[in-house]
């Protein structure tokens, strides 16, 4: 398995983003002994060399996690590269910023965290062991959907 993570986030309008949350989730994903990728932390570049440094990344990954508190094309085809390649995504959301995309929300690879704090956001995201999310059909929904310790996410 890759023990990569895809750090997606919204860089043109990025005026809600808590660059100190990129720099947790990084730690986070470090100390489960994955290799993080965050292009939000990244030096600009033509966009061509954006675009495929990017896709390449997500090629590499085997979780996305997506700060999706502000609209954005990118994340939104990162999203949808990790739905038609069967990537676990992990999106992150201030309650203050529903309601979210219906397209995000019901895609069945997707674990939408709801937080009001910073603290409550890390607070669920350690729950989390990345080791353990996966996606496979879940026996009660019959989807093939995103699951935690053989725990449909969905259903």
């Amino acid at each position: 398995m890759k023990k990569n993570v895809y750090i997606a986030c919204s860089m043109i309008k990025a005026q809600q983003l808590d660059f100190s949350l990129l720099d947790y989730l990084i730690e986070y994903v470090e100390k489960q002994e994955f290799h993080a990728y965050v292009p939000g932390k990244m030096d600009d570049a033509p966009s061509k060399v954006i675009f495929e440094r990017d896709l390449n990344w997500l090629k590499q990954s085997s979780i996305i996690i997506a700060d999706v508190n502000e609209p954005s094309h990118g994340v939104g085809m990162e999203l949808m590269y990790a739905y038609e390649h069967e990537i676990p995504v992990i999106c992150l959301l201030d309650q203050k910023n529903i309601p979210l995309s219906r397209m995000v929300e019901g895609g069945p690879h997707t674990l939408v965290l709801k937080y009001k704090t910073k603290e409550e956001l890390i607070e669920k995201v350690e729950m989390i062991n990345m080791n353990k999310l996966e996606i496979k059909k879940c026996e009660i929904c019959t989807e093939k959907t995103i699951q935690l310790e053989n725990v449909c996410k969905k259903c």
